[in-house]
């Protein structure tokens, strides 16, 4: 199973866009590290699926 994902496929698949999921980082809702990762040479954001799971399961909160 795959646990990190594109921002990209994240939307695809949750059906939230783009602009949703930007805004949640930018406002330190979502923590680099934790809820999604930045790699050298990789334009795009990751999305660690196991963490953003458990922040829904929370209602949005920060955990």
């Amino acid at each position: 199973m795959i646990d990190v994902v594109l921002i990209s496929k994240y939307c695809e698949v949750s059906g939230e866009t783009k602009k949703a999921v930007e805004s949640r980082i930018q406002r330190g809702a979502w923590v680099e590290g934790k809820h999604f990762y930045k790699v050298d040479g990789v334009r795009e954001r990751w999305v660690d699926l196991n963490s953003v799971t458990e922040w829904v399961k929370n209602q949005g909160g920060l955990i």
